[in-house]
Parts: C-alpha cells; sequence; structure tokens
C-alpha cells in the first residue's frame, strides 16, 4: 500500500478542513433582508413569531377604543404541510357604547336603550385561530381552518361580545420574486353559547392586504380590516376602511424584527342614532412589533 507522507496528509487534512468549514459556513448564513420580508408578510409562515400591536380607534360618538394585542403566531411542521395557530389576547379600553370592530361584535347594552356602566379597561375576548396549510409552492399559500372566540371579559361589561362564538377561515397569500405580497384571509363567527344578557353574535371579518417592498427593509402596505354584523340593520352593518402605512424589517443573525405603523379612514361605519344608541369609529391608526425566529 502507498503510504501518503506527512506533509501531504497535513495537506490534504487542510483542504479537508477548509471544505467541511465552508460547507457550514454556507449552512449557516442568515437570511436576507428579501427573505425575511416574505416571511413577516406571509402570516402562514412556518416560522414562531410574537406579535405585539396597538390600535387606536376614534370618531365614535360614545368614546375611543384603546386595544393592545399579545398574538403568538405558534406553527406546527410537518412533511409538506403545517398547521399554523395564533392565539390573540386583547386588552381593551373603552367609555362607551361602540361597535364596528373585530372585538366588540355587539355593543353592551345593558339598560335597554344602549346604556353604558362607565369606563372599562381590562382583558377582552381572547380568540384562536387554526389553519391547515399545504405546501403548494414558493409563490402561493393557503389556509384552511377554524376561529374560536372566548369570552373572556366580563358579560357586564362592553369589553367584548359575552359569547362564546366559532366558525370557519381562509387564508390565500400570493408572493411575487420580486416585490408583491398580496393576501386576503375571511373569517365568519357565530354565537354558540354565553350570556342570556348578551346580543346574538353573527360577524364576519375580510382582511385583504398589500404590501410592496422596498430597499433596505423597508416596505409599504395596506391591511384593511372590513367588517360585517349580520345582526344590525343594513345601513347599520358595515365598517371598511381604507388607508395605509409603512413598515421595516430588520434583520438579527438568525432572527428577525418587522415593525410597522399604519392609519385608515373608515368609509363606511355604524352610525349613531337615537334608536340604537350607539356607533363605530370613524378612524383608526396602529403600530406593532414582531419578533420572528426560526429557519426559512
Amino acid at each position: 500500500m502507498h503510504k501518503i507522507n506527512s506533509p501531504m496528509r497535513y495537506i490534504l487534512f487542510f483542504c479537508t478542513s477548509l471544505i467541511s468549514f465552508a460547507a457550514l459556513a454556507y449552512d449557516a448564513i442568515p437570511p436576507t433582508l428579501a427573505q425575511w420580508q416574505r416571511a413577516a408578510q406571509n402570516p402562514l409562515s412556518p416560522n414562531f413569531s410574537l406579535p405585539l400591536e396597538y390600535k387606536f380607534h376614534g370618531g365614535a360618538t360614545a368614546g375611543d377604543v384603546h386595544v393592545g394585542s399579545f398574538a403568538p403566531i405558534m406553527p406546527v411542521k410537518f412533511d409538506g404541510w403545517n398547521i399554523i395557530n395564533q392565539l390573540t389576547l386583547n386588552f381593551m379600553g373603552t367609555p362607551g357604547d361602540i361597535t364596528g370592530i373585530r372585538g366588540i361584535p355587539q355593543p353592551y347594552t345593558g339598560d335597554g336603550h344602549g346604556g353604558s356602566d362607565g369606563y372599562a379597561a381590562g382583558l377582552a375576548d381572547t380568540f384562536f385561530t387554526s389553519y391547515i396549510s399545504p405546501a403548494i409552492n414558493d409563490e402561493i399559500s393557503l389556509g384552511l381552518g377554524a376561529t374560536f372566540v372566548f369570552p373572556t371579559d366580563e358579560p357586564s361589561r362592553e369589553l367584548g361580545s359575552g359569547k362564546f362564538s366559532m366558525g370557519p377561515a381562509v387564508m390565500f397569500v400570493y408572493q411575487t420574486p420580486e416585490s408583491w405580497t398580496l393576501s386576503l384571509q375571511a373569517q365568519q363567527i357565530w354565537s354558540v353559547i354565553g350570556s342570556d344578557g348578551r346580543d346574538t353574535v353573527s360577524q364576519m371579518i375580510v382582511n385583504p392586504t398589500i404590501n410592496y417592498n422596498l430597499p433596505d427593509g423597508w416596505y409599504l402596505l395596506s391591511d384593511m380590516e372590513v367588517i360585517a354584523n349580520w345582526e344590525l340593520p343594513s345601513n347599520q352593518r358595515w365598517t371598511v376602511p381604507i388607508g395605509a402605512g409603512i413598515g421595516k424589517v430588520f434583520a438579527l443573525g438568525e432572527n428577525a424584527i418587522d415593525t410597522r405603523i399604519e392609519g385608515y379612514y373608515n368609509v363606511a361605519t355604524p352610525d349613531y342614532n337615537s334608536s340604537n344608541g350607539f356607533s363605530g369609529p370613524t378612524w383608526s391608526i396602529g403600530a406593532s412589533v414582531s419578533f420572528i425566529f426560526g429557519e426559512l
């Protein structure tokens, strides 16, 4: 057998080590900003994330609504498909009888005439949504599932619905190889059980979203949450916002932070009148920070 001399052994060892190190370095290359943007803008991306959001709804006759949300996204990965779970804890403050937002599908009418018992603040309804998401391709994501609403507020206050509700949920996401992410999310919830003193819930939420990516992690967005309350008269049923915002993604090695700020004006919202005693907000602003973890 031909023996390799000592210098040649050292050279081979060095070359083998260099190749191995290069392979490890290639695997350890962190995602680019563009890849993090795609993940941040796709709610069906199988990455664990922690979104923190604040929304202010203004212009309602009875007062304003402050909503702070903590909404971890917890994916379960399988071969060829995923389960995307999101639990949303909502903390709310409001002084009056307001409808037209997701967290208050029906205003509290404790005195029978839309009257409020004063300012209330605390934990509002809790949402849980779960999607089954098959792997289609790099551009298209689809999610089919259900959403549940738990009445974690006291039924006698105006911070929630006072009902356990549930219904179907669907989401479609399309991402171009260049700059665009377009998505559509739709949910319909019906009340199942809850306080006899609270009204029945039948609410649809349709959420079209447009993202356009700019250099250096910046992007423009429009994330409009259209709401229909089927229990109200047809002329009081819809909340339809128009508006836009701006966001930026920051890469932190194998993790990222997504930040955004938005503003919307409601071209349609429930109007106050003497017969119903409540109204919806006419505008809203919001800001959010999302921490994104895991490999892309």
